[in-house]
C-alpha cells in the first residue's frame, strides 16, 4: 500500500502475534501509522516485533488485556511514548467448545467473556477518555466481531454471547460519542485461516461444531482471506467517505449471514 491516509496516526491492536491481528497492523503500518500491539506471551511479542518493526513505527508491549491495571499501565506506556490514541482495534478473542448453554462450564463462560467482552469495554473506555482530552477530537474504534454476533449456529453459547454483546457495545459507544468526535464501528467477520480456535480443539462439543459444519457444508460459501479483511479494516479508518460511517456493523462473511442469518 502507497497510499500514506495514515500518517502520524497512533493506532492500537490487540491479540496481533499473528492470523488477522497482525495483517491488520502491517497494512496500518504500510499506511503511514504509528502501531502499538499487545498480546500476553512474550515469544509471540518477539516473533511479531523482528516481523513488524522494520516495516515502521512499531512498539509492542506485554499486556493481559482482561486485567484492569495492566491495560490502564498499557495506556500510560502508549501516551508516554507516542503522546496519545487515534484508532483502537479491538481484535484479541478467544473461542469457546462449541457448547450450548446446557454443557457449557461457567469457567470456561467467564474466560471467554473476559477476553472477548470485558477486555474490549476497559479498552475502549480508556481509549475514549484519551481521544476526548485530545484539542479536536478524532478518534476511532474498530470491534472485529464474528458472524456469530448475528447468528446462534456460529459457535458456542459464550462465544455467541460475547460477540452479541460487542455488538451492543459497539452501536452504544457509536451512539454516545459520535457527536463529540469518536467512531465506533464493527466487522463481522465470517471464516478465516486463523489460530483463533488453536487452543480449544481438545473437548470440543462435536454436536455444536458439526452444526456449524453441517451449515456451511450446506451454502458453501468461500472462508475470507485475511489480507482482504485486514484491508477492510484499514478502509474503514482511512477510506474517503468512511468518516460518515458510524455504529455500523458490516458484514464481512462472503454471504454467510445473508443466506442462512
Amino acid at each position: 500500500m502507497t497510499d500514506q491516509a495514515l500518517s502520524g496516526k497512533i493506532c492500537l491492536v490487540t491479540g496481533a502475534r499473528g492470523g488477522l491481528g497482525k495483517a491488520i497492523a502491517t497494512k496500518l503500518i504500510e499506511a503511514g501509522a504509528s502501531v502499538v500491539v499487545c498480546d500476553i506471551s512474550d515469544e509471540r511479542l518477539q516473533e511479531v516485533t523482528a516481523e513488524l518493526s522494520p516495516k515502521g513505527p512499531f512498539k509492542a508491549i506485554k499486556t493481559d488485556i482482561t486485567n484492569q491495571e495492566a491495560v490502564a499501565s498499557l495506556f500510560q506506556e502508549i501516551v508516554g511514548e507516542f503522546g496519545r490514541l487515534d484508532i483502537l482495534i479491538n481484535n484479541a478473542g478467544i473461542m469457546d467448545k462449541f457448547d450450548p448453554v446446557g454443557d457449557l462450564e461457567v469457567e470456561l463462560w467467564n474466560r471467554v467473556m473476559a477476553v472477548n467482552l470485558t477486555a474490549p469495554f476497559i479498552l475502549s473506555k480508556l481509549a475514549v477518555r484519551n481521544m476526548l482530552e485530545q484539542p479536536n477530537p478524532n478518534g476511532q474504534i474498530v470491534n472485529i466481531i464474528s458472524v456469530a454476533g448475528k447468528a446462534g449456529w456460529a459457535s458456542g453459547a459464550a462465544y455467541t454471547s460475547s460477540k452479541h454483546g460487542l455488538v451492543g457495545l459497539t452501536k452504544n459507544t457509536a451512539a454516545f460519542y459520535g457527536s463529540k468526535g469518536i467512531r465506533c464501528n464493527a466487522l463481522m467477520m465470517g471464516g478465516m485461516n486463523t489460530n483463533i480456535g488453536d487452543n480449544m480443539k481438545s473437548n470440543m462439543n462435536m454436536e455444536g461444531y458439526q452444526k456449524l459444519h453441517d451449515i456451511l457444508g450446506s451454502i458453501k460459501v468461500p472462508t475470507c482471506e485475511v489480507e482482504d479483511a485486514a484491508n477492510l479494516c484499514v478502509t474503514l479508518v482511512s477510506g474517503k467517505g468512511m468518516g460518515i460511517v458510524n455504529g455500523a456493523c458490516l458484514a464481512a462473511d462472503n454471504g454467510w449471514t445473508s443466506i442462512v442469518g
